[in-house]
């Protein structure tokens, strides 16, 4: 799924996302030093509570908080300090228990154990039926977390703390996914009650997590209430209220930051990191990450349709510069379709090894570019790359992309298209049209390339915009989820990715790293991807 532009989900394996040579760290923090970039995973635990905390959220205002629909960074970040998930993501990418314990019974049942003790914010408890209820509501047609109960054949409250999940196929992402957005847990009873307002600022929510919804003032902010009954003691919000802005302008921000209005935001913007590194009042952090941005051919049409000049693009696009100009360190670059953050933890190196080949033949090459130009019979017609407007650091990235090109003879136009006009031609073939190039950024929830695969190359996939059609690659795809031995897996990926990368549909240009900002009297936040998986606002306090 695609968040800023693609929403995908997950969890698991420590320090799986580093691109990295280094991990690990005093106290857990999991700090990694590669010279220009200290990336580290969570700060210093707080050792005092506060008064109020003042967060921007990542994208603005949310369109819901609705767990089975919150899969933008908003969306995500909101519903994950007020609900709880089943397994808790944890800043080292790993998985623990969290609402629940699971066990893999076999490969076609999930046993999930509901904690004793946890209550919602009424003080009434949260049980078997309400977890099974709420995995039920993300298996719905409109539930966009559906991709994750593919498999699922059904879903049972069978005891008073137990829920059994059955699988028609069996499914190594399932628990992966369990700690987040699609793990996460609401009440039956105000659920039904609220109907299609649930999620929405008149209809609310009621789940059991740390901080409890106060109020939501369209178009202002969101407030939230520290939870004292909170089951969870490491978790217990230090802040007493916390008030979400909107702010979505990165000038606004940085001042707002600068001066303290506003106490710490993540997905610091690029463009603004040479800013907030000079703040005396506060700092810049880096956190291991599974975003990446992705450059992209949108259509099954026009001059795109030639491998040679789409090779010819991919290679015509110096990363490290990229990484290093308009990213100023917090980038990486990388050399192939599936971004190398997202690959499983456990089989690292048989990904590197297999991915090492890209790195040569996908690398900065505009001698070679310009040849494939020429093979590939292009004469001159002007391509058009989007990119969604209001985005400076995009927009910097789409005139470096415009510049390289015409270095190698390729005209390219660039199509600012708004925040709506863009999201929708993420999903929807016309309104594409007219567009060859994407630019977006992507990023997988789990270190597990399955979730970006599947969407990609299955039959129909609904971001297999070039219309790429392998049945080798597309079967390899479908085993490789059914396969819970990790080596057996990544061996059916690695051989299909020899030939899809054939094929230059697209490219993983850079893994960025989680940016954040927190004011310098605080302390205790998630520096890491899965801050937006858990209630990473309630572990901010006083230094």
């Amino acid at each position: 799924m695609k968040r800023h532009p693609r929403t995908t989900v997950l969890a698991a394996g420590c320090c799986a996302l580093l691109t990295l040579s280094a991990c690990g760290g005093s106290g857990g923090k999991d700090t990694a030093d590669t010279g220009k970039t200290k990336v580290q995973a969570q700060l210093a635990a707080a050792t005092g509570d506060i008064d109020q905390l003042t967060w921007a959220l990542p994208k603005g205002e949310p369109t819901t908080i609705d767990p089975v629909n919150a899969v933008d960074y908003s969306s995500a970040l909101v519903a994950s300090n007020l609900c709880d998930t089943l397994l808790r993501y944890n800043p080292d990418f790993t998985a623990s228990p969290g609402l629940a314990t699971a066990v893999q019974k076999d490969d076609r049942t999930v046993v999930l154990t509901v904690r004793e003790g946890a209550t919602f914010w009424d003080g009434t408890p949260v049980t078997a039926k309400d977890v099974a209820y709420s995995l039920n509501r993300g298996m719905a047609p409109t539930a966009v977390v559906g991709f994750v109960f593919a498999n699922v054949s059904s879903i049972t409250a069978t005891g008073s703390s137990t829920v059994t999940v059955k699988f028609k196929q069996p499914d190594e992402l399932f628990l992966k996914e369990m700690s987040t957005v699609a793990g996460l847990v609401v009440q039956e009873s105000y659920t039904k009650k609220a109907g299609k307002t649930f999620g929405t600022a008149s209809g609310g929510i009621m789940c059991s997590g740390p901080l409890k919804l106060d109020s939501w003032k369209p178009g202002s902010e969101i407030r939230l209430t520290r939870n004292d009954d909170y089951w969870d003691k490491k978790y217990r919000s230090h802040a007493a209220e916390v008030s979400l802005s909107f702010v979505t302008d990165s000038a606004a921000l940085v001042q707002g930051l600068k001066s303290g209005e506003i106490d710490g935001a993540y997905e610091v913007p690029a463009s603004v990191i040479p800013s907030l590194r000079s703040s005396s009042a506060g700092s810049v952090h880096f956190g291991q990450s599974p975003q990446s941005l992705e450059f992209a051919v949108a259509t099954e049409d026009g001059p795109l349709k030639n491998t040679d000049l789409r090779r010819a693009l991919m290679i015509a696009i110096d990363r490290e510069a990229l990484a290093e100009a308009v990213y100023h360190g917090a980038a990486e670059p990388n050399y192939t379709l599936l971004a190398s953050s997202t690959w499983d933890p456990d089989g690292r190196e048989i990904w590197k090894k297999a991915s090492e080949r890209y790195t040569t033949e996908n690398a900065y090459d505009l001698d070679n570019a310009r040849k494939l130009v020429k093979s590939s019979g292009y004469t001159g017609q002007k391509l058009t790359l989007s990119v969604q407007a209001g985005d400076d650091t995009f927009s910097r990235i789409a005139q470096l992309i415009q510049q390289q090109a015409e270095q190698i003879g390729v005209k390219i136009a660039i199509n600012q298209a708004q925040p709506l006009e863009y999201s929708t031609m993420l999903y929807d073939a016309e309104a594409r049209k007219g567009t060859d190039l994407l630019l977006s950024a992507n990023f997988n929830g789990a270190p597990d390339p399955l979730e970006y695969l599947g969407f990609v190359f299955t039959p129909g996939g609904p971001y297999n915009w070039a219309g790429y059609e392998d049945q080798k690659v597309f079967d390899a795809v479908a085993e490789a989820r059914q396969t819970f031995d990790t080596a057996e897996r990544v061996k059916l990926l690695t051989d299909a990715q020899s030939t899809w990368e054939k094929a230059a549909t697209g490219t993983s240009l850079v893994n960025t790293y989680e940016v954040s900002y927190l004011g310098k009297d605080l302390t205790g936040a998630t520096t890491s991807f899965p801050y937006l998986f858990t209630p990473s606002l309630a572990l901010i306090g006083r230094k």
